[in-house]
């Protein structure tokens, strides 16, 4: 049986490990980070706040488990890929995109802790059940930490990595990516984003989801009337696909997957109480291919692309949420029949025009082409209308 190291290639979709087993590959779903500005100077001291850059992704050494199987691998990426086609409704309190297998409980929502040296998150479902990631007691792994220069978006502390457990028996996998940034006087002042999954490998269940949380967004506001805003910042998640017969040299039957990363953009016209937008720029990393006779190739740089998506014109409630079905994903050179949907809302806090100064939400498009290829993007996107802080 062909094994490999949970180091070397894929643990979970999206969660793509260095190929030296741990260590910078990058971030776990590019909120965050710039992506344009590499060799960024470093801040000031005064930007350089030790005590809120040691944080709950600071210093964690990952502990041993066992190999996951080429079966087992490819059952996580099947298994994923076979829940996101199920029927999805956002969650709001935080905004919350989940998608499950048709034979687990749905996800009611998520719900996040972070103090500076903890991070939770809880996943909750209707029959009562929860799941819990913890850095405190979980493997922690691929940190990156950024500093208020190098978060183009708003200015603030961040910080990014992966929490995940492998249970052996019976053999199931949590995994989560998650960006986490803060304001420099209150750590309890943060927002969290990014993408889990939950699969119990031997019984063929996944539940796949993404999710935006923190104080700024858990409260409804009073949506302004009258003028525009447009909002720039970051989106990514997890990416899975299994090829067809419609793309030469790639024989049929191989999955992928990876997470990608892109430059999100959405307009506001509180007028007429709608938003639109689009998340272009997509790049992929941290991808590995399984091929149907087990070879695997493992790819961890950004490789640029031409997917873009549209995220048609949603409706903005009383409440300052908004939810759409029309998204839209291309690329020049590939003819793709794609369908999906975005959620979101708006932050408590306002900029200097009046206007909520942030927006926040989830996204997930799926897509087939002719020749039975078949794919999914699942993620969280952030955008201010400045920098802040």
């Amino acid at each position: 049986m062909k094994h490999f190291h949970l180091g070397t290639i894929t643990l979970s979709i999206g969660l793509l490990l260095s190929a030296c087993g741990g260590g910078g590959g990058g971030s776990m779903n590019g909120m965050m980070e710039t992506g344009d500005t590499p060799s960024d100077p470093q801040p000031p001291p005064s930007e350089m706040q030790t005590a809120e850059m040691q944080t709950a992704f600071s210093g964690t050494q990952t502990r041993n488990v066992s190999d996951l199987t080429y079966a087992s691998a490819t059952q996580v990426a099947t298994q994923s890929l076979n829940a996101s086609q199920q029927p999805s409704t956002p969650i709001f309190g935080s905004v919350v995109q989940a998608f499950t297998s048709p034979r687990l409980s749905d996800v009611t929502g998520i719900e996040t802790t972070f103090n500076g040296s903890r991070f939770t998150l809880q996943i909750n479902r209707q029959d009562g059940s929860s799941t819990t990631l913890d850095t405190d007691h979980d493997d922690v792994l691929d940190v990156e930490e950024i500093s208020p220069s190098e978060n183009q978006v708003t200015n603030r502390n961040a910080a990014e990595g992966y929490v995940y457990r492998l249970n052996e028996s019976p053999l199931t996998l949590t995994a989560a990516g998650v960006s986490v940034e803060w304001a420099s006087t209150d750590f309890t002042d943060y927002l969290s984003g990014g993408y889990w999954v939950h699969v119990d490998i031997n019984a063929q269940h996944a539940e796949i989801g993404a999710f935006i949380d923190g104080p700024e967004f858990e409260r409804t506001i009073q949506v302004p009337v009258t003028g525009t805003a447009t909002y720039t910042g970051r989106a990514g998640g997890v990416y899975v696909s299994r090829y067809g017969t419609d793309f030469p040299g790639v024989p049929s039957g191989t999955l992928e997957q990876g997470e990608y990363t892109g430059r999100a953009r959405l307009t506001a016209d509180f007028e007429s109480s709608r938003i639109s937008g689009r998340i272009d720029n997509i790049g992929l990393y941290h991808v590995s291919t399984m091929e149907p006779d087990g070879t695997i190739d493992y790819y961890p740089s950004l490789q640029n692309t031409d997917y873009e998506g549209i995220l048609g014109a949603a409706p903005i409630n009383q409440t300052g949420t908004f939810e759409g079905q029309g998204v839209t994903l291309t690329h020049p050179q590939v003819q793709i029949t794609s369908s999906g949907s975005w959620a979101g809302r708006f932050s408590i806090s306002d900029n200097a025009a009046g206007n909520p100064r942030a927006v926040a939400g989830t996204h997930r498009a799926s897509f087939t082409t002719a020749g039975d290829s078949t794919g999914i993007f699942v993620g969280a996107f952030y955008g201010a209308t400045e920098r802040f802080e």
